[in-house]
């Protein structure tokens, strides 16, 4: 720890001010909040480099606090609010992060053929999901290349029963629109795969969160024949969400996996579905029925 930052355990020191027009609950005091704003710096690893810094994360800190109470008050049963590793940053730092170029013009590849949709599907019940990963950090902006990587290994375990953990740095690194930290999509990525024959494993290229120099000298693990888009409709679908996995690691949100809206476009979802195709020549494939 550098000269000038500061340390969780000196929060209790200060006396602090709340942000103005905050009316903490009855059950909440000053310094219960700044208790929990001490275990959220602990927990998440925050330093700050300045008494004026750290007293501003601590009031946005609060008002969050705040805001997620009134979420939780009027929550229909299917949400759980409070504090996450997002807490102490602001509305326009969060949407910042998650920012991407404009999306170019793209033309609707082949639709799979419609056919008669389950009530519910759960890839995660028959092994088929690999497990939650964190992109760590906030300076990378790279969901997109985990969303990416995260397609490839459920397809491989759905076809070939073969689970696999790529490498989301490859990507990165390796983007032929030179996009990497500074977001993409993923399409961006599916493009990359293709262009270089496939992806090799998480353990011989492992995720830094920086954009580093291409590295095409590790074996192939996986591989994909293209990309193509899903039909943009909710139609005839009787689920009432979609289970979404994100790349912030296991606490977050339904231990890494949250829940949207389903028949509404909820955040877009719709707007540009993409899956990669994976299929091998010559190997049979085996037909996995996705269970409810």
């Amino acid at each position: 720890m550098g000269p000038g930052v500061l340390s969780p355990c000196l929060l209790l020191l200060w006396v602090w001010a709340l942000p103005a027009g905050s009316v903490l609950p009855p059950e909440l005091s000053k310094t219960e909040v700044t208790r929990m704003f001490k275990d959220f710096m602990i927990q998440f690893n925050r330093t700050y480099r300045s008494p004026a810094e750290q007293r501003r994360r601590f009031g946005i800190f609060t008002r969050s606090l705040l805001a997620a109470q009134r979420l939780q008050e009027t929550e229909l049963g299917t949400g759980q609010y409070g504090v996450t590793r997002f807490s102490d940053w602001t509305d326009e730092e969060f949407r910042g992060m998650f920012r991407s170029p404009p999306p170019p013009t793209m033309r609707q590849a082949p639709r799979f053929p419609r056919k008669k949709l389950p009530l519910s599907c759960d890839w995660r019940k028959a092994g088929a999901v690999t497990a939650v990963k964190d992109q760590v950090g906030d300076k990378c902006r790279s969901c997109w290349a985990f969303a990416a990587v995260a397609n490839i290994e459920s397809l491989w375990n759905i076809h070939f029963h073969q689970p696999r953990n790529l490498s989301v740095q490859e990507v990165l690194d390796c983007s032929l629109c030179g996009v990497g930290c500074k977001g993409g999509y993923v399409w961006d990525a599916f493009t990359t795969v293709l262009h270089k024959g496939g992806l090799t494993s998480e353990d011989a290229y492992p995720y830094t969160g920086t954009q580093e120099t291409c590295d095409s000298l590790n074996v192939l693990a996986a591989y994909i024949q293209g990309f193509q888009t899903l039909p943009g409709d909710e139609e005839e679908k009787k689920m009432q969400y979609w289970v979404i996995q994100n790349s912030r690691g296991e606490d977050w949100g339904e231990e890494g996996y949250y829940r949207l809206h389903r028949g509404s476009n909820a955040c877009g979802i719709t707007t540009f579905p993409v899956t990669a195709t994976v299929h091998r020549v010559g190997a049979p494939e085996h037909k996995v029925p996705c269970p409810p």
